[in-house]
């Protein structure tokens, strides 16, 4: 479990805007490679790694966390110094006035601000409880004109993140920013840790995939170059184990792994995943066999990359495996550390089980 507290907290603390994934990947191919690992970059950022099975018939799988985060772009910059942003990614309104975020220059550098709000007591009664929309606000970083923001290399385009943060709470439980996904970045890494070893019998490919918060580009050319028979796709899933959310869903920290059952955007993307029986019974099977509980997760309003890798060559027999989170696409996103290790226990053991005779039937 430290090790996968170590890989997250330095991954969630690297920028990585959806098209800008950059430090994360080079993260992640340092990780692959010292565990003596070979690692492809393909044209949009995928780092992908392979591990050779001892069964040459075993079905081949793959398995994805996607290193980008959701965030902003800058819009315009003000005369005055201020600076305009355009979302990018599922950005909750109300959670923004007031918010420290950190704007990404061309070299990497990480320039510190915040989205300004206009004082309590300058605020009009009709005002104190209208959720202002993200094109009113502006990031204040501290400059008085135009000319000081462009002299600190901050153009027009570029990337504006949560500040990165990572705070350990009680017990186990945890929070930081883009835990989506980075919670199963440092998954995908303690996989290949253990694969390394002791390999499967299934040839096995991990990728870190780009632009999943912007249209989930990346994850279909790493599933058009692997060709796999098989996938799991790994991501946070909505706990509703907040007094708020009781009754939504029987997602809950501490509860282990999470299956998907069934996805649907429904806004503006009809896409959505339906997973394979086959993956849906290996699940099933394997956490009989582990004794680790599998919580089971349907939603409308979400979708994963599975729902475009799926449909790859001649179909991907796949399944959503996630990890809980609370509070998702804020940036104070929370995970159980005791969740992480059981899925990565999980997720092996799953790995594991697929031989040449596993059965793809529906």
């Amino acid at each position: 479990m430290a090790e996968l507290e170590s890989y997250l907290r330095e991954l969630c603390l690297l920028p990585g805007l959806s098209g800008h994934e950059q430090a994360v990947s080079h993260y992640i191919k340092k990780i692959f490679l010292e565990q003596g690992l070979s690692v492809t970059e393909d044209t949009l950022g995928n780092t992908i790694t392979t591990i050779k099975g001892s069964a040459a018939d075993a079905p081949s799988i793959l398995v994805t966390a996607h290193m980008d985060q959701l965030g902003f772009v800058v819009k315009t910059i003000l005369e005055d110094g201020y600076i305009k942003l355009d979302r990018l990614g599922g950005i909750p309104e109300k959670a923004l006035p007031t918010l420290r975020v950190s704007v990404q220059t061309g070299d990497g550098k990480l320039i510190n601000g915040l989205i300004g709000l206009k004082s309590h007591h300058l605020t009009p009664a009709e005002e104190k409880y209208k959720v202002d929309p993200y094109g009113t606000l502006y990031v204040d970083i501290g400059c008085s004109s135009r000319k000081e923001v462009l002299a600190l290399g901050i153009k027009v385009g570029n990337p504006v993140i949560y500040r990165p943060a990572f705070e350990r709470m009680q017990g186990r439980r945890c929070n930081g920013t883009a835990f989506d996904d980075r919670v199963c970045c440092a998954l995908l890494l303690g996989l290949a840790e253990r694969l390394s070893h002791t390999p499967a019998a299934a040839t096995v490919h991990l990728a870190g995939t780009v632009q999943e918060e912007y249209t989930i580009r990346g994850a279909i050319l790493a599933a058009r170059a692997s060709k796999p028979k098989l996938c799991f796709c790994l991501d946070v899933a909505m706990a509703g184990d907040t007094p708020d959310l009781r009754g939504v869903n029987e997602v809950a920290l501490g509860g282990g792994p999470v299956m998907s059952l069934y996805n649907f955007h429904g806004r503006g993307t009809l896409n959505g995943t339906i997973p394979h029986p086959a993956m849906v019974r290996l699940l099933e099977k394997t956490s009989e066999k582990s004794g680790i509980p599998l919580q089971r997760y349907a939603s409308i309003g979400g979708l994963s990359e599975l729902s475009y890798m799926q449909l790859e060559g001649e179909g991907i027999c796949g399944v959503d495996l996630a990890v809980p989170c609370r509070y998702t696409h804020t940036q104070i996103e929370t995970c159980d550390l005791g969740d992480m290790d059981t899925t990565l226990n999980f997720l092996e053991a799953a790995i594991c089980a697929v031989g040449p005779d596993f059965d793809m039937s529906r």
